[in-house]
């Protein structure tokens, strides 16, 4: 289904990136929003409860909540890729990259066990590769997003 307005890639790879828990992502394919709404927001639309229930800031997102569950034109494409995503394969794959041979033994070693993001995440500062990191997973991230746009049809806006 080709969409009538572009999504804005930088939109896409910043909801990867915030992907958490409960939450849902989905793309109105018409206007190009991407939509993230929170489990209770999905469940409260689903279960028809008053919005009067409900702080004023959430009622929006509830509405919206509605639309997507009563879309019968396939307007709505759900972008929840949380499945899709692995950081740590893609800390991986980085680390597989680096040159230096004692950098990559020191960051192959914080990455295990409990702990392994944030004891990365201070090893590339360390050692100065931060930029670097972050450069590869955006990169990764926008092929993730833009294959993921292709396979769906949808035109993305870089």
């Amino acid at each position: 289904m080709k969409n009538n307005e572009p999504v804005k890639l930088d939109d896409l790879v910043g909801e990867i990136e915030l992907q958490i828990e409960d939450t849902f992502t989905f793309i109105n394919s018409k206007t190009g929003e991407v939509i993230t709404l929170m489990r209770e927001e999905i469940g409260a639309a689903e279960d028809e409860k008053p919005l009067e229930n409900f702080p004023e800031w959430q009622r929006e997102n509830i509405e919206k909540a509605i639309s997507i569950i009563e879309d019968e034109d396939g307007v709505y494409v759900d972008f929840t890729l949380r499945n899709d995503y692995n950081e740590y394969e893609i800390i991986q794959d980085f680390i597989g990259t680096l040159e230096d041979e004692d950098i990559r033994e020191e960051l192959n070693d914080a990455i295990q066990g409990r702990g392994a993001f944030r004891r990365f995440k201070d090893g590339v500062i360390e050692h100065g590769v931060d930029k670097h990191w972050n450069k590869y997973k955006e990169s990764k991230i926008k092929e993730l997003v833009i294959e993921w746009c292709k396979e769906h049809d949808i035109e993305i806006q870089e």
